[in-house]
């Protein structure tokens, strides 16, 4: 598809993303089934030349999210990316498996965040965690609508979590809840970033007890009033722009509690920013690939002192690291994935891991695409590369800061189930003297105090993450 702003370049725009990227096919493509692959390549035809127009209109300044009325308005292509993306995931004869589910997330991400990928994460979390512990009412009534790809009648989940004086700190939320005779509850206060202010939100709020307990809020009564929230503003925030970011605040919002009271911190990191962490990821891993194919495309088109510059030594360096770079990252990704549904012991250091170190990696990857393609990268009617650069460090941002992650990850690598179980996984790939090098870290870091696993436990995760992507330390 020739790119108007620069005639003759074919461009990314168009392309089938599964079979025009080599790396996720054969890091991907051995864990799903034959019929797993089919649909992922036609699911990357559907992205590349359907998708990818939509996204690309949904993001012209007068189709960007507005506050109406107390509620956030989507211009129609971005309901039908919406809705395309939803029937993708949910919409099949079956429920996908966790790696067919993730890797149609990041082929969905080549098309850059687009206003579709974190609902489809929030929606994904709140699914599952109805799934576990929702009430067989909150079932019935909340499942079929999370899944369903109607405009009209479908539900996308929203996390209304952050407040402004306490950040990450969740347990310092000032929310509070209040029960109503008839078992619901009713919650004042401000939520400071809500992402996708949709139709149904898992929320926190403090109970009478000082317990922070995990909750569901209807954006809209049964009579169609606004259940007693606010929308305060949209956060002008510098990237991720097709979904709306708001601030709310409750003055009264009805809201069913999801499990018993003191499960509600254990609930939110387990069940809801857990699978998001993982979306981060795939999203990283999304705007990673589409930025190094579109700089390869680039390379092999552009003519410079009569040849392209692809032939150039330092240009086909600089785009062997790339790929390579982004393989690894692949690889890290697909092994959490197996970890996960093999419910092996090192996946509790394997999500937090890969949030950080991929996350890091994909902004990494944008940036050095758009520096490759030069002065045509930072032109928004050239290619997707400076709208996936504005994703990508948003997206690092979301479901916690590196350090308190890298912390996570660290404090679970400490854990012998957990080091074992990570060592056998990469024992086969790594090489014996990096492997003790590594373990004897861990061994170390166990006697590191409080101030030097702050200052370190990012180094002990990155030298954990070279090991998995299959990268020496």
């Amino acid at each position: 598809m020739e790119n108007e702003a620069l005639p003759g370049y074919p461009g990314t725009r168009g392309l089938n993303f599964w079979e025009a990227d080599a790396s996720l096919r054969e890091v991907a493509g051995p864990m799903l089934t034959p019929q797993g692959r089919t649909r992922s390549s036609e699911f990357g035809a559907f992205a590349g030349r359907t998708l990818d127009a939509l996204i690309d209109k949904a993001h012209k300044a007068e189709n960007l999210p507005r506050l109406e009325g107390g509620a956030v308005k989507y211009c129609p292509e971005q309901i039908e990316a919406r809705r395309h993306l939803a029937r993708a995931i949910y919409g099949g004869p079956g429920p996908l498996t966790l790696t067919e589910r993730m890797t149609r997330a990041i082929i969905a991400n080549y098309c850059g965040e687009g206003g579709i990928t974190c609902p489809l994460a929030m929606t994904d979390g709140l699914v599952g965690l109805l799934e576990k512990r929702g009430s067989a009412a909150q079932m019935r009534e909340f499942l079929p609508r999370l899944k369903s790809d109607d405009p009209d009648w479908a539900l996308t989940g929203g996390q209304f979590i952050t407040e402004k004086q306490s950040g990450s700190n969740v347990a310092a939320n000032e929310t509070t809840a209040a029960p109503n005779a008839d078992g619901t509850w009713s919650l004042v206060g401000t939520k400071w970033f809500c992402s996708n202010p949709g139709e149904l939100w898992v929320t926190t709020a403090k109970t009478p007890q000082g317990v922070v307990a995990l909750f569901l809020v209807k954006r809209k009564n049964a009579d169609g009033s606004l259940n007693g929230h606010k929308i305060l503003r949209l956060k002008p925030i510098g990237g991720t722009r097709g979904k709306a970011t708001v601030e709310v605040e409750y003055t009264g919002a009805k809201a069913e509690m999801i499990g018993r009271p003191r499960e509600g911190m254990v609930l939110l990191v387990n069940e809801i920013l857990s699978v998001s962490r993982l979306h981060v990821a795939a999203a990283a891993l999304g705007f990673a690939g589409r930025a190094v194919l579109e700089a390869r495309t680039f390379a092999e088109w552009r003519l410079a002192y009569g040849k392209p510059i692809v032939e150039i030594p330092a240009v086909a360096a600089r785009l062997a690291t790339m790929e390579a770079l982004h393989a690894g990252m692949l690889t890290a990704f697909y092994h959490g994935l197996h970890a996960l549904e093999a419910g092996e012991a090192d996946a509790e250091a394997l999500v937090p891991m890969l949030k950080v170190e991929v996350s890091m990696r994909g902004s990494e990857l944008v940036r050095e695409a758009q520096l490759l393609v030069g002065g045509h990268g930072i032109l928004d009617d050239f290619s997707p590369l400076n709208r996936l650069a504005d994703d990508a460090i948003v997206n690092e941002i979301w479901e916690g800061t590196h350090p308190i992650l890298a912390g996570h990850a660290a404090k679970a690598l400490r854990r012998p189930r957990v080091l074992e179980s990570f060592l056998a996984r990469v024992e086969d790939a790594a090489n014996e003297e990096s492997v003790e090098t590594f373990t004897a870290l861990v061994k170390e870091s166990r006697t590191w105090g409080e101030e030097e696993r702050s200052l370190r436990d990012e180094e002990l995760v990155a030298e954990a993450y070279l090991l998995l992507a299959g990268f020496e330390s």
